[in-house]
């Protein structure tokens, strides 16, 4: 009988642990502001954004499939960057930030990176990475999704918030 509850609740757990959210975000909850360093060291604020549509991209440098993503991001940011949309990817990487600024031009990033940190991670409820949010013009969550892979989501939630 314990063998079998153990075995069970081993099932759960791995089951459960495979779950991400990619569905709509419909709980209409509004961005919690936050003052960043760019790799430059200017501060950027969210607040600065209001009124234009803004993708939170939540990575590091060490992650595959973060580093997989990168092209997909960086299309977003050239389609849809004149139309009004700010990308700004948030770097997970916490210490060697030149290393971040070297991986940037490795890879041919063009939108801003920020430094984030543990406060960033905890505000947005980053579990694992990539993590995108996606923002409205008011600052309200309109979509959260973890894991590579999220581009045509975003593109289609896109055409209504534009």
């Amino acid at each position: 009988m314990f063998r079998t509850t153990v075995v069970a609740a081993l099932i759960a757990v791995f089951a459960l642990s495979g779950c991400t959210d990619r569905g709509d975000s419909s709980e209409k909850v509004l961005s919690t502001n936050f003052a960043l360093q760019d790799l430059n060291g200017k501060t950027v604020n969210l607040t600065d954004f209001r009124g234009r549509v803004v993708l939170l991209d939540f990575w590091a440098t060490w992650c595959p499939p973060c580093r997989s993503s990168i092209p997909a991001m960086e299309q977003l940011h050239k389609e849809y960057s004149a139309k009004g949309l700010v990308l700004l990817g948030i770097s997970l990487d916490h210490g060697d930030w030149d290393y971040v600024k070297s991986f940037r031009q490795e890879y041919g990033i063009t939108y801003p990176i920020l430094k984030g940190n543990d406060d960033i991670s905890e505000q947005y409820m980053v579990r694992t990475i990539p993590y995108l949010v996606l923002l409205d013009k008011e600052g309200v969550v309109r979509r959260r999704i973890t894991g590579p892979g999220g581009e045509d989501t975003i593109k289609k939630d896109l055409q209504g918030l534009l």
